[in-house]
């Protein structure tokens, strides 16, 4: 490393030990690093530089801006494959994602930062992306793997001797134990820790495990106790963070409320609104419309509490479903609001008819609640799994620059997914192909997929597969496409029999491509189950589709098992290919309520192959919406375009 990189990587090197200390000093020293790096263009020490300032300023005001800049940064480590980086910027992604309450994409960014800190010698790495798991699983209410990651990143963080980080991991992990009602055990991680916060003097810890202990208070209705200790957080809060000033308002504000004490609670929760709003912490924000329904409710005022009821309910949809497919129970809630906004008209505001009609529409509201939380929980829980086992949306386009990817799941979950994976480099052994001459060459897959069924019982079968390619691709370095189907075949049916069941219902139907390139020629290699590879190659007079055609079995149990045929071809620069399930062309729509079928979708594809892959996503996309119409989508939908 030469002195002008080494000076710029110590500058970013106390940017990062000064972030939690001095924030203003941290990020000075990144904005000097920054520049430095620009002048020499040292791209990974300006990723670097980057990321904390991102953090930092994310700290501040939760602006997007900063996210968009963290995940640039995510996007220039693993272009100049910086493991440290990459980790390190997945972790802080799924911190910032997490304060937005986007809870998928934050469980995304985390189990990456945990899988690439596996490849990097770093306990204090570690420590932070198990640290950033764990808070994510409490996010979502499973506190056991909450608890579990959290421990393991305490682990790390004790090799280090780091009692900063140390006293953190253990305030996070009784914060765990509070929200798992296991009072005793959070109490006695809550005293380890302010206990060696006050041995090294930690004042900007310190108002953090007062903050805690507080809320244990509060879980256990001791409601002086934990008012005490909200009063001794905010002294103590010396740095005067807007964030944890908010935490503040909100335990307050819950507490004047259970004493029964509204003229304290309302302006305490309308500090705690305003300063969610300021910061964007979406499921904070949530909190403080609820708990002020609740106070304005207890006052009589109603207008005020339906008012924030519908900010809450329209706030929790926009938490809990990403894709907003919770919407039949929000409609259902925001049409008992909507009643009763109009029963209740400006002359009767005061009369105690209101009052009995919002009783009856707050009563429908939790029933409705009630009803739909332990399945919306579970179909919810499935999604979260479901995501964990799939490939970054995101990184999609990074291994395939001209490309695109058109994903319309039926319902929350769904059986179609699509899978993609790089299993080759320039300095790579060498890969599976007949091809000599591009035996040490680049080699990247890519499949949609189409499992029995969809929504639950489409996930489980997707979870099952999914994980079996990524089995047979990553771990036993099987990388030609017919051999990885029969593979995943004899995985598969393996577990089914497993568990004593044994169907040709239950499988999976998949196009899988691989794409072999040494710079200059690109080489096809194809096995499919059912589902066909579509190629359109421009020629001098017209557009030409070269189709080819799939086993006609799927991966499964079938009557006759054959090997998968392997088929290989030499592409052209410009090819489009084209990997899908059935789920657009089966659609019904159109003036008839007819499917699409194949015909017509192979001519919609012709069509668009002047536009570039980003504008055939959207074309795609609203032919399907135009001919679907009033109708119900039928299936999952999956489609893979790639222009070599």
């Amino acid at each position: 490393m030469s002195g002008a990189h080494q000076t710029i990587n110590e500058l970013n090197e106390k940017a990062w030990s000064l972030r939690y200390i001095n924030r203003d000093e941290a990020h000075k020293f990144a904005t000097e690093a920054l520049s430095e790096a620009e002048k020499i263009k040292d791209e990974v020490n300006a990723a670097y530089a980057n990321l904390s300032i991102a953090q930092l300023g994310f700290w501040k005001t939760s602006e997007s801006k900063y996210l968009k800049e963290a995940l640039e940064a995510l996007t220039s480590f693993e272009k100049t494959n910086e493991a440290l980086g990459t980790s390190r910027a997945h972790f802080i992604c799924a911190g910032m994602f997490d304060q937005y309450g986007q809870y998928e994409k934050a469980m995304q960014h985390a189990l990456l930062a945990v899988k690439k800190s596996e490849t990097v010698n770093n306990d204090e790495n570690a420590g932070d992306c198990y640290t950033a798991l764990g808070q994510i699983y409490s996010r979502i209410n499973d506190h056991t793997n909450a608890i579990e990651a959290l421990k393991k990143g305490l682990d790390c963080r004790k090799q280090l001797k780091d009692d900063k980080a140390i006293a953190s991991s253990l305030n996070l992990i009784a914060r765990s134990y509070v929200l798992d009602k296991k009072y005793q055990e959070a109490e006695k991680f809550y005293n380890e820790s302010l206990a060696l916060r006050n041995s090294i003097g930690d004042t900007a810890g310190i108002p953090w495990t007062y903050l805690g202990i507080a809320s244990l208070y509060s879980h256990k209705g001791e409601w002086k106790n934990s008012l005490d200790f909200y009063e001794k957080a905010e002294k103590a809060n010396t740095l005067k963070e807007a964030r944890f000033d908010l935490l503040c308002f909100i335990g307050k504000g819950k507490i004047h409320i259970e004493l029964e004490d509204i003229t304290q609670a309302i302006p305490t929760l309308e500090k705690a609104l305003d300063s969610a709003d300021r910061l964007k912490i979406v499921s904070l924000k949530a909190e403080a419309h609820e708990l002020l329904g609740l106070a304005f409710e207890k006052s009589n005022e109603f207008p005020k509490a339906l008012f924030h009821y519908k900010s809450f309910n329209a706030l929790k949809q926009e938490i809990l479903s990403d894709e907003k497919v919770n919407m039949l129970k929000h409609q259902q809630i925001a049409f008992s609001v909507e009643s009763a906004e109009k029963e209740a008209e400006i002359h009767r505001l005061k009369n105690v008819g209101l009052k009995n009609a919002f009783d009856t529409i707050a009563a429908q509201h939790h029933e409705l609640e009630e009803k739909s939380k332990e399945i919306s929980d579970s179909i919810n829980y499935a999604k979260r799994i479901q995501d964990a086992y799939l490939p970054a949306k995101e990184l999609f386009n990074q291994l395939f620059p001209e490309a695109f990817l058109l994903f319309k799941p039926k319902d929350i979950v769904s059986g179609d997914f699509y899978w993609y994976a790089e299993v080759g480099s320039k300095d790579s052994p060498k890969l599976s192909t007949k091809d000599s001459r591009l035996e040490t060459r680049d080699s990247r897959l890519f499949a949609a997929a189409d499992c029995t069924g969809h929504g639950v019982p489409g996930a489980i079968m997707s979870v099952i597969c999914c994980n079996a390619l990524n089995e047979v691709v990553n771990k036993k370095n099987i990388h030609q496409p017919d051999l990885i189907l029969n593979e995943v075949r004899n995985i598969v049916t393996a577990a089914f029999k497993k568990q004593g069941i044994v169907t040709q219902k239950d499988g999976m139907d998949i196009s899988l491509v691989r794409l072999i390139t040494n710079g200059k020629e690109t080489k096809l290699q194809y096995a499919g189950a059912n589902n066909p590879l579509w190629i359109f190659r421009k020629t001098e007079s017209n557009n030409q589709l070269i189709e080819i055609k799939a086993d006609k079995q799927p991966i499964g149990n079938y009557e006759v098992m054959n090997p998968f045929t392997l088929h290989e071809m030499d592409l052209q620069k410009g090819d489009s290919l084209y990997s899908f399930s059935d789920g657009y062309a089966d659609q019904f729509g159109g003036e008839h309520g007819k499917k699409l079928k194949s015909k017509p979708l192979k001519d919609l594809l012709l069509s668009i192959q002047d536009h570039n892959m980003e504008e055939q996503h959207t074309l795609l996309d609203k032919a399907y919406n135009d001919w679907k119409r009033e109708y119900e989508q039928i299936d999952d939908v999956c489609m893979i375009g790639v222009r070599v």
